[in-house]
């Protein structure tokens, strides 16, 4: 039989009350701080388990921010592009308000002013700037207007000085999405009315071309146009047939295009194109199709601009200026149906993925709760059995350390 001191019996004792204090303690804790655990030795699994799930809540936050701060600049910009498109619808029917044939100098003029406001506007709408004072359409050069002016330019007074550089903000681990256009593709590469011209002629008396139907020649023009041999883009006009028919040839790739009937002095047409020659068998005329050309659209404001101010300005000319202005307002047009297309797409993804988001830190955080997070009804029932423990083990040492031998005697 194994004998026990009076010391064993008070270090039991204490120990056993010590113990129980410690536990008493802890649920103590854990009730006031809602966590169960409390240290990592409490559970060294799911407290690394609590870290990666917490490391993963933070970076799904940042995401959030990033996603706030991508849909604040897309929604900016959609503000400006919606602005500069109403903006040229406007230009486009004063335009056409200008080319209906009754209209006089003086009704010209007058347009001439609200065209000015309205270059004004799309100008200073091209260099819009964000909350940071960054200028929105500038590419990576944000710290300085996208579009500069120079009255005294002998060539376009409206040039583009940014780049074509975008931002892209990560929303997630695996999605980027870009939250800027850049004003080199939205407003400066917007193609100006495509042309061709005659470039010589051997044997006729006069030779002329217009185009009449521009989405004819447009059509002819893009199956046609070669930017890499000039030579494909040459042909040349013969007259043929005792004088009643042309001949159309490529020079370039020797080929025949076409055979019209033709009267001389009388006009013809030839996709897209009319031609008035006056011209004896055997004459030819060359004309080329002319490089497409582009003109950001507040240049394409100041020509029509200057069309219109221009009193000595000749009819025809005048008229050639309006379809000039025409076609460069809707092509511009298209390139910025295009960017907010893209723009709304973009702000689509956007919203997707922050709603993934949510979804994803609402999963992340029911389970790090589930790991962390205490039990209240099994905590409270804990801290009633431990306050039990400990009462008995205080009763207990009480006793057993009021024993005493005279007590027998």
């Amino acid at each position: 039989m194994t004998r026990i001191s009076t010391n064993q019996i008070f270090d039991r004792s204490i120990q056993g009350i010590i113990d129980n204090q410690g536990d008493l303690s802890d649920l103590q804790q854990q009730l006031s701080t809602g966590k169960k655990l409390l240290r990592p030795s409490d559970d060294p699994v799911g407290a690394a388990q609590v870290v990666r799930l917490t490391e993963e809540l933070e970076k799904i936050t940042q995401y959030k921010r990033n996603n706030d701060l991508l849909k604040n600049s897309l929604e900016q910009e959609e503000v400006v592009l919606s602005n500069i498109n109403d903006a040229l619808n406007r230009a486009r029917v004063l335009m056409i308000q200008a080319g209906n044939g009754v209209y006089d100098d003086s009704d010209r003029q007058a347009i001439g002013i609200e065209m000015g406001e309205i270059r004004d506007e799309v100008f200073a709408l091209m260099n819009s700037q964000n909350s940071n004072g960054e200028y929105i359409f500038a590419g990576y050069q944000s710290q300085s207007p996208a579009f500069s002016f120079d009255p005294s330019s002998a060539g376009n007074k409206y040039n583009f000085q940014g780049d074509d550089g975008v931002n892209q903000i990560r929303v997630s681990d695996a999605q980027t999405i870009q939250s800027n256009s850049s004003g080199k593709s939205v407003f400066e590469d917007v193609l100006a009315r495509l042309t061709s011209s005659i470039t010589g002629s051997a044997g006729a008396t006069s030779a002329s071309v217009k185009e009449t139907q521009q989405a004819g020649f447009d059509l002819f023009h893009e199956r046609n146009y070669d930017a890499v041999t000039a030579a494909n883009n040459n042909y040349q006009i013969t007259v043929i047939g005792g004088g009643s028919q042309v001949q159309i040839d490529n020079v370039g790739l020797g080929t025949t295009v076409a055979t019209l009937n033709f009267t001389s002095g009388q006009p013809f047409t030839f996709n897209g194109l009319e031609f008035n020659i006056t011209a004896p068998v055997g004459a030819t005329v060359d004309f080329q199709l002319d490089p497409p050309e582009k003109k950001n659209l507040a240049e394409t404001l100041n020509d029509f601009f200057g069309a219109l101010n221009d009193e000595n300005l000749p009819e025809g000319d005048f008229q050639v200026a309006i379809s000039d202005a025409l076609v460069g307002i809707d092509n511009g047009l298209k390139s910025l149906g295009n960017a907010q297309s893209a723009l709304g797409g973009r702000l689509n993804v956007a919203e997707s993925v922050f709603e993934s988001s949510l979804d994803l830190e609402i999963a992340n955080k029911a389970a790090r709760s589930a790991i962390e997070d205490v039990d209240y009804a099994q905590a409270v029932s804990e801290l009633s059995k431990q306050e039990t423990a400990l009462q008995a083990a205080q009763a207990t040492f009480a006793r057993v350390t009021g024993l005493s031998l005279f007590n027998f005697i």
